[in-house]
């Protein structure tokens, strides 16, 4: 190899070596930047589903004690019509007239 050629390899080489050492601190910062604004993205996801599903659970709680609330005054009207009319008697009357059922 001449001796031009071996500098040129040689002065490639230490540009290399610069260039490592002056832009891996950089390039490191950039990735954790970006790491962390994942992060931070994907928190706030996170947290956006978590208020969807506690937003759609409340609606759920509240449809279904609604449905218990009527299903109940049903059942008292029904129970209170057949004891009038003397078909049945005894406890489950009694209970739903007291509010137990």
């Amino acid at each position: 190899m001449d001796e031009k050629t071996y500098q040129i390899a040689e002065r490639i080489v230490q540009l290399h070596r610069k260039a490592y050492e002056a832009y891996l601190p950089l390039i490191e910062d950039v990735c954790s930047r970006i790491s962390q604004k994942m992060n931070c993205h994907i928190c706030l996801i996170m947290y956006w589903i978590l208020l969807v599903m506690r937003k759609y659970w409340d609606c759920i709680k509240e449809c279904v004690e609604d449905i218990c609330i009527y299903i109940l005054v049903v059942l008292r009207v029904i129970l209170k019509h057949i004891g009038k009319f003397g078909k049945m008697k005894g406890s489950v009357i009694s209970a739903c007239q007291f509010g137990k059922l």
